[in-house]
């Protein structure tokens, strides 16, 4: 012991330290690994639901252009062209 030292001040040994250590060791492992799995769940959660919803849009994009397509051919098909004026 240090001169000026209390005996009440020596660090714990036994099995209450180990207590702790272990209590403070499982505290670190579940703070900071389970703040990087949130995190990357979250970040691929946020990514799939760009690519969902530009999947949308694109799924849309495309269906309205067929369905314009068709209906412009549907027209063409089933205009009567003008009649013919004969010269004589």
């Amino acid at each position: 012991m240090k001169p000026g030292q209390r005996q009440d001040d020596e660090p714990k040994a036994g099995l209450s330290a180990g207590v702790f250590s272990t209590g403070m060791l499982a505290m670190v492992v579940v703070c900071c690994g389970g703040q990087a799995l949130v995190l990357g769940g979250l970040g691929g959660l946020a990514f799939g639901s760009v690519l969902g919803i530009g999947a949308g849009v694109l799924a849309a994009v495309v269906v309205v252009a067929v369905v314009v397509v068709m209906r412009r051919r549907r027209a063409a098909a089933c205009a009567v062209p003008p009649a013919e004026r004969s010269s004589s």
